[in-house]
């Protein structure tokens, strides 16, 4: 589990962020709030939701991303929760995807766990904290 602290604003939320958004990332469904999706500026998702890139809807209205759902899955969650469990995920593909995505907490934090080397050895049971600070503490679970 990676655990990202982020600081609030303590801000409303107008009702457009509040809005529902449904994707198809490679023929899955997800659903998700504005609000998720744009909390990072300047990436994919805020993007896409700006107007500033295209999007192409499948015969439903999801937008439609031709990327890997599989991929997609865990950094949603990151995005929803500021968490990520990296048991049983392909770091690789992952760290591939979140560059796509332009997911730059999950670029950071990538960066400062292979400079402090918490990636050489992990396991199933490994969980790596990390904070706002972007430090890197790694765990075991069992």
């Amino acid at each position: 589990l990676v655990h990202f602290i982020m600081a609030t604003n303590g801000n409303s939320l107008t009702p457009a962020m509040g809005e529902i958004i449904q994707l198809n990332v490679g023929g899955t469904r997800f659903s998700t709030s504005r609000q998720t999706l744009m909390w990072i500026p300047d990436s994919f998702f805020s993007s896409l939701l700006s107007g500033r890139i295209s999007t192409l809807r499948d015969e439903t209205g999801a937008i439609f991303i031709d990327r890997d759902p599989t991929a997609f899955a865990p950094i949603l969650n990151f995005l929803r929760t500021k968490e990520l469990d990296l048991r049983g995920v392909n770091i690789s593909v992952l760290r591939h995807e979140a560059e796509f995505y332009g997911i730059t907490p999950l670029g950071m934090l990538w960066n400062k766990c292979v400079a402090c080397c918490c990636v050489r050895n992990w396991t199933a049971h490994h969980v790596v904290v990390f904070s706002s600070m972007v430090t890197c503490h790694p765990q075991v679970k069992t």
